[in-house]
């Protein structure tokens, strides 16, 4: 079945380029380092798809003490510096992006610089020429900011978009917007998703591309 729609607005981080595994794994082992043991299930339902700020607080939350203040930058270096090296588009997602012509853009939670950062190293700058991240807003996901003021931009009223999602931040956010998600769970749960409003998931674009009849 294919869905209907006027618009079509991606995430970035584990939709677009392998991000979220990265960072992931980053965070957790740092915050091993400071005595907080993650499983892969929580560090899904509580860290993917947030802010930095939200992840800290709730890092600090599960120790129940701070964190040190170089923590973030520590964080963002390694991060970064690893992104540098192994960046590479989720594998389909060229050529979904070949095929949909109806209007598109971004909107994730990343900083301006990190978003930007990401799409020249990937080549996709000019296709996503409508992008809108964290900076951009008040509130960042799971608040329906981001996605309200893409349908704002692309003209498109919320009824009538799609949003490819990964994260259960990212879909409460698009459903918060009043919009219908479609959810990525190669790594994530799709009961998980579903229980978070998604419409329906995929586990490979090419399955994307059935679902959004091209």
């Amino acid at each position: 079945m294919a869905y209907l729609y006027k618009a079509v607005i991606f995430d970035c981080d584990g939709v677009i380029v392998d991000t979220e595994n990265i960072s992931n794994e980053i965070m957790k082992s740092m915050l091993l380092q400071h005595g907080l043991i993650l499983d892969d299930k929580l560090l899904h339902e509580r860290f993917t798809g947030f802010t930095n700020q939200e992840n800290l607080k709730a890092a600090e939350e599960l120790l129940g003490k701070a964190l040190p203040e170089s923590f973030d930058d520590d964080y963002r270096k390694a991060f970064h510096a690893t992104i540098d090296k192994h960046l590479e588009p989720i594998n389909g997602v060229l050529d979904l992006l070949s095929k949909i012509t109806a209007p598109i853009a971004m909107a994730t939670n990343a900083r301006r610089k990190e978003m930007e950062f990401k799409l020249n190293k990937i080549k996709l700058t000019e296709r996503f020429s409508t992008r809108f991240c964290v900076d951009d807003v008040e509130n960042g996901k799971p608040k329906p900011d981001l996605y309200l003021k893409a349908a704002a931009a692309l003209n498109v009223t919320p009824a009538d978009c799609i949003v490819i999602e990964d994260s259960i931040a990212g879909i409460t956010a698009a459903r918060a917007a009043g919009m219908r998600v479609l959810a990525f769970s190669e790594t994530l749960d799709a009961k998980l998703q579903a229980k978070a409003g998604a419409t329906q998931s995929f586990a490979t674009m090419k399955e994307l591309e059935t679902l959004l009849g091209l």
